[in-house]
């Protein structure tokens, strides 16, 4: 008979969206309040495979990865969320956001991205927030699962997810001396 296991903690990543580069600098501030402090970063990848969010933040779109330590419990990404809703708003003019932020972790599997929005392959977590597995490592690298965004999906991303999954490697060997 399985018996419940304790879940490893993980490494908490966000994704922000953004036109503004002038932007980053008060959410990242606001972000380390929330998560912990910025240990790991990525360059600016170009957000070009949708106009999702044209309306709202305009064209030529960036999004940028920040990872944070301490190690955490997954179950906080709900809380997480919340929090990066009300940055959205406090940060917003004239009714629209300025950044996209998306709240997430790294663990040795997987890259869960959390969302307000409902979909078949999404896991509700409590108070109206769902959690979706954007990339999955096997084989040795990082794979966009077919219901992933197209930007998970073109590799991109995975220089960046691999350097992080060392570093979840390290503070979680830092963790257990």
């Amino acid at each position: 008979m399985s018996a419940p296991e304790q879940f490893p903690p993980v490494l908490p990543v966000v994704s922000v969206l953004y036109s503004d580069s002038s932007h980053l600098k008060w959410i990242l501030s606001q972000l380390q309040l929330v998560l912990g402090e910025v240990v790991l970063f990525s360059e600016p990848f170009p957000f070009d495979m949708t106009d999702y969010y044209r309306d709202e933040m305009g064209a030529d779109l960036f999004r940028v990865w920040f990872c944070f330590a301490p190690l955490r419990d997954p179950s906080e990404l709900p809380r997480w969320k919340t929090s990066c809703a009300e940055l959205e708003k406090k940060g917003a003019s004239g009714g629209k956001r300025v950044v996209n932020i998306d709240p997430g972790y790294l663990d040795h599997g997987k890259l869960v991205l959390a969302s307000f929005k409902q979909a078949p392959d999404k896991i509700y977590m409590g108070n109206g927030v769902f959690a979706h597995t954007c990339l999955v490592y096997r084989n040795g690298g990082f794979h966009g699962p077919v219901h992933s965004f197209a930007d998970f999906t073109d590799g991109r991303f995975n220089s960046f997810f691999s350097d992080a999954k060392q570093l979840l490697r390290k503070l979680l060997r830092e963790r257990s001396r």
